[in-house]
């Protein structure tokens, strides 16, 4: 199926509006080198350095990610130890939670926090 002249003209026109976009893009981000960039992938961008996935640049971006995993050490991070406060305030909140189950969370909050400090003294 072929495209009738006005078809070609709309894609045309799109790509050409597609082009000028990158470049304005390219330019604000990296200024004239970004340009350049820009105007070196445009001129052929399936043989350009930017787009070239070649067997070599495979093979070296594998091994940059091997390499990159050997290198990650494990973080063992302590838990955190849980107060006597934090653990008769999370009762408390629970029960009022049990008692009022439509009231605010910020309210019950509240509440527990002077019934904590009531049955901490």
């Amino acid at each position: 199926m072929a495209l009738t002249p006005s078809e070609i003209e709309m894609i045309q026109a799109l790509t050409e509006s597609q082009r000028r976009l990158e470049l304005m893009i390219g330019s604000a981000l990296g200024g004239s080198l970004g340009r350049l960039g820009v105007m070196a992938y445009q001129e052929n961008p399936f043989n350009s350095p930017f787009t070239n996935l070649s067997q070599n640049n495979l093979r070296v971006a594998e091994l940059a990610k091997e390499a990159g995993l050997q290198t990650r050490v494990k973080i063992n991070k302590k838990k955190r130890k849980v107060s006597k406060y934090q653990k008769e305030f999370g009762k408390q909140f629970k029960k009022l939670k049990k008692k009022h189950p439509r009231t605010s969370p910020k309210m019950l909050m509240k509440k527990a926090h002077r019934a904590t400090k009531k049955v901490m003294k």
